[in-house]
This record gives C-alpha cells, structure tokens and sequence, in this order.
C-alpha cells in the first residue's frame, strides 16, 4: 500500500530509498535504537519496505506501517538507519520526470517519515473530503 500523507511513517530491516537528492547526516544518536545515521530525501522520494522486521513489532512508533511492500511517497522524507557507515548511492534515469535520481539500499533496521508530503495529493484529498460532506 502507498501512503502520501505527512507523519506516515514506517519500520522495516530492509528498504529501497529512491530520490532526487540524498543528503546523509552525521551519526547521531537516537534513544531506541542507538548510533544510527539520518538521511533527507528531497524532491520527489519513495521509500519501499522490502524486508520486514523480525518478529514483526515497532521499536520507534506504534503508528509505524510494518508490512513489505509498503511504501511512502512525497516531496521531502527522512530516513534513519541503524548503520554509521553511510550507505553508497546509485543513479537511477526516469523515476520522476526527465531528471535522474539517486538510490539506496538499506540492510539494516530503517525508519522513514513523510516531513513534506506532495502539496497536489494533499490539495485532492482536502477538496475530496468538501465533497463527500
């Protein structure tokens, strides 16, 4: 399932990050997890769950979406995952429009958020619900 709006969020052991422009952070500490490295994703991004977590429960937020397959979308995102050595980064032709994107895989224990969902989605969903009042 492909959620779009902002505070969707979701946890997995494994993810495949595409994006316009990946920014890595330094390693920072979080509280459940530990060192772990924070990615911004910006202009246009998707982040796939590809590997569930095992046993299947959150660590981060009890509102995280769990199952494979699932997948957020949207203008800016980020990306924390547990692993300080920063991931390598692919270019990838055609996801959106005519510009190239990067890409990446995660192996390790990844959580994404929409911070900035797509403001066209958010605009449809709004008028959607004055219609059905």
């Amino acid at each position: 399932m492909e959620f779009y709006q902002e505070g969707d969020k979701f946890e997995c052991q494994n993810s495949e990050i595409i994006a316009k422009r990946i920014i890595p952070s330094i390693p920072q500490n979080f509280p459940k997890i530990g060192l772990s490295l924070k990615y911004k994703c910006e202009r246009d991004g998707t982040v796939e769950i590809k590997k569930e977590l095992n046993p299947k429960k959150y660590k981060i937020d009890k509102k995280s979406h769990l199952n494979q397959g699932d997948k957020l979308s949207a203008n800016h995102l980020f990306v924390i995952v547990k692993n300080i050595k920063r991931l390598k980064l692919k270019k990838v032709g055609g996801h959106s429009g005519r510009h190239n994107s990067q890409k990446m895989n995660t192996k390790d224990f990844t959580y994404a958020e929409i911070s900035k969902p797509y403001f066209h989605i958010m605009n449809a969903i709004e008028k959607r619900k004055e219609i059905e009042k």
